[in-house]
């Protein structure tokens, strides 16, 4: 494949990633977050100028029951640069998905599974010519996996797997949350620690990474901050490979 169909391959790659950043980032918030309507935002860059940044609304139908319908709509940005035949090419645009299914709550955790859209409206800019940037347009639906266990109070393990039918892309994340204070949930902070791993690509492209990460939720105003980072190793269809750490924070607001 050539460079700009790897080029290709990779933005359908962080528009999965961005998708999924928000969809974990519910999944793992505690149980004093757990809501049926929820706002959540992020971001998350690499040492390569790469990065993507998320909004997404939330709401789950039938809250309080075993069974329940999460339904949840997003707004997302990327951007990104590569080299090709000497010139820098700077790659953009913002992107939107839904996502609707079906939500098992059990005393040992939760298990869902969702499915629906996303399009992304993609823009090209090459630095040394100087000339109008190419758009298009493109989408494909996505299909999703998720689950938490309730080991305790303090521990929380998580998995989830997404497959991306338009980049025939999977991508898997599993981590630990270790919850450090405010067991009992009375004070106005709770501090919580943990590390994560993720897997993902296709036929054309591969990355793992792994890191840690740390959360302080404020109780009374039902609000969470997040921080991310840790190692990235990256290669594509060109044979190339690439080390580097990354670095992401989160937002959680419940309604």
């Amino acid at each position: 494949m050539n460079r700009l169909g790897s080029e290709r391959y990779w933005l359908k790659t962080v528009t999965v990633a961005a998708v999924l950043t928000g969809a974990v980032a519910g999944l793992t918030a505690t149980p004093a977050e757990a809501s049926s309507v929820e706002g959540i935002a992020g971001w998350e860059g690499d040492g390569f100028e790469q990065g993507y940044g998320f909004a997404m609304a939330g709401v789950s139908l039938l809250e309080g029951r075993a069974i329940s319908i999460p339904v949840r709509v997003s707004g997302n940005y990327l951007y990104y640069n590569y080299d090709e035949a000497g010139e820098v090419i700077r790659v953009s645009g913002p992107g939107s998905a839904g996502l609707i299914g079906v939500r098992s709550t059990r005393p040992w955790g939760t298990v869902a599974a969702l499915t629906g859209g996303e399009i992304r409206w993609e823009r090209r800019d090459r630095e040394t010519m100087g000339g109008p940037g190419a758009s298009v347009a493109r989408g494909g639906i996505v299909a999703q996996v998720e689950g938490e266990i309730a080991c305790s109070r303090r521990l929380r393990p998580f998995i989830l797997a997404n497959y991306s039918g338009s980049a025939r892309y999977v991508y898997g994340r599993a981590g630990l949350r270790w919850q450090i204070s405010n067991i009992e949930w009375h004070g106005p902070l709770t501090w919580s620690l943990g590390i994560e791993g993720v897997g993902q690509g296709n036929a054309d492209t591969d990355a793992v990474q792994g890191g840690a990460t740390v959360e302080c939720a404020f109780v009374r105003s039902r609000i969470s901050l997040g921080v991310r980072g840790g190692y990235k190793n990256s290669a594509s269809s060109d044979g190339g490979r690439r080390d580097d750490g990354y670095l992401g924070a989160g937002f959680y607001r419940r309604f």
